[in-house]
């Protein structure tokens, strides 16, 4: 197999690998029949090329080649006696790694030729092959980064669906939807929650006005003798801290920040909506309304951090 290397004598240009399009052949640098054609300007261009080809080329892959890695062990022995070992005893992938270091340092050059047809006055007339996957020529596809492929894909799947900001406006539709009714059904145990998640400053509260309106004749009955007015019950009320120098150090020290102390504020002012529509259930019963108030209050105040 290495009689080549055993007389002494070089390789000229070894074929590597063939496809449709070409024939890639290596040569010595410093092979005489190739220097004058290496140092012209397409000869730059075709070596800058061939150094392209092989560097992205897979070294796993070509290593299971077993025509290719043959034809690289006869170059390599037959050219670079101090490879001799590795051209009769090292393993394909050595073999094959080796050259494309070669290749990429300049010992050895990968050139692309036309690859050679029977029948050249038809060749010259001969249409190309078309392609299954839309190419006429694989490698062009190669010398745009995978990463850049990705990406344009990725924009071309998703230029006629729905932007980031219509996606953010259909989710708050949805969001009010859910938390309008919630609020509606149980007011008393989905507002703390919901003011603790932000959604009643962003999203605002349903008309409670009207709660429970519907009920007020079974209420009354209800309520019975024991129902009172507004007018004759004992004063009851939340007083907010006057002091405006010390409201952000006193907020501060109870753990909270100005956005949560107004969230605190908007629940208690849902709450006290919830309180009017409620006694207005019971025949406008003022223990009722008062034990509703003092319940919020209690609330708003563990809101606080009280």
């Amino acid at each position: 197999m290495f009689h080549l290397l055993k007389s002494g004598r070089r390789l000229m240009a070894t074929e590597l690998k063939t496809d449709a399009w070409h024939r890639y052949m290596m040569y010595r640098s410093d092979d005489a029949s190739h220097v004058q054609f290496a140092s012209t300007a397409d000869g730059q261009t075709a070596i800058e090329a061939g150094k392209k080809f092989a560097g992205r080329a897979r070294s796993d892959v070509w290593a299971k080649d077993m025509a290719l890695v043959g034809r690289v062990r006869r170059f390599l022995g037959a050219n670079f006696h101090w490879h001799a070992r590795l051209a009769k005893s090292g393993s394909d992938l050595e073999v094959v790694e080796m050259l494309q270091l070669m290749v990429r340092d300049g010992s050895i050059h990968v050139v692309a030729q036309e690859p050679a047809r029977v029948g050249s006055v038809a060749s010259v007339t001969e249409n190309p092959k078309s392609s299954f996957w839309g190419s006429d020529h694989y490698s062009h596809i190669f010398d745009v980064p995978f990463a850049d492929r990705y990406q344009a894909q990725l924009e071309a799947m998703n230029a006629g669906g729905p932007s980031l900001a219509d996606i953010r406006a259909m989710n708050d539709s949805i969001n009010v939807e859910f938390m309008h009714a919630a609020v509606l059904a149980d007011p008393l145990g989905t507002l703390p929650v919901f003011a603790r998640a932000g959604w009643v400053s962003k999203y605002g509260l349903p008309d409670l006005s009207e709660y429970g309106m519907d009920r007020n004749a079974d209420a009354k009955s209800f309520a019975g003798d024991a129902s009172t007015t507004f007018t004759n019950s004992p004063p009851f009320g939340y007083e907010p801290d006057q002091s405006e120098d010390s409201s952000v150090i006193d907020i501060a020290a109870r753990g909270l920040s100005e956005a949560e102390e107004a969230e605190c504020d908007a629940m208690y002012e849902a709450r006290m909506t919830y309180c009017n529509a409620l006694s207005k259930m019971y025949g406008n019963d003022a223990r009722t309304y008062l034990a509703c108030k003092q319940q919020a209050f209690q609330d708003y105040q563990a809101c606080r951090g009280y």
